[in-house]
This record gives C-alpha cells, structure tokens and sequence, in this order.
C-alpha cells in the first residue's frame, strides 16, 4: 500500500531490547527472556528512505515525553507487523 506525505497511520512493530544499566540483576533477567518489545506508534507518514518508515509528530504508546510527543520516528520496514491507516 502507498502513502502519501500527511497520511495519518498507527503501525505495529517489534523493538529489541537494550540494557540502559539501570535495571537490577532480577529486571535484567526478566528482560532478556522476553527478548523484544512490542510497541504501537501513531503519527504522520513523512516518507519512506532507505528501508525506514518516517513517523512525524509521533505517538508512542509504550513510553512517552512530558508531552506524550516524541522526535520523528524512523521504524525499520523488517520490523512492521501492522500498517492501519487512520482517517
């Protein structure tokens, strides 16, 4: 499906995990078991470049800014489960 520039979309993706050094051994245990995070972003397609989707004006629905808006959001396209564009 094409998009074009100002398209609303939500995409479902797959994260991997990182170790920022903050959790304990117990957190960091747990962490690596579950091996990647699922995550949900809403925002305004901005384009696609060099195997990235670009998300501006992004909504992260797994961790937020004060605002609850974050930076432009370039989501590898390997790692999309799901493209629902939003009216």
């Amino acid at each position: 499906m094409k998009y074009k520039i100002g398209d609303k979309l939500e995409i479902k993706w797959v994260d991997t995990f990182s170790w920022n050094g903050w959790y304990s051994q117990k957190e960091l245990k747990e962490k690596a078991k579950e091996g990647k995070e699922y995550l949900t972003a809403v925002g305004t397609y901005a384009g696609t470049y060099y195997g990235f989707i670009i998300l501006c004006g992004e909504y992260a629905t797994k961790i937020l800014t004060e605002s609850g808006f974050g930076h432009p959001n370039w989501i590898p396209l390997g790692v999309i489960k799901k493209i629902k564009k939003l009216k």
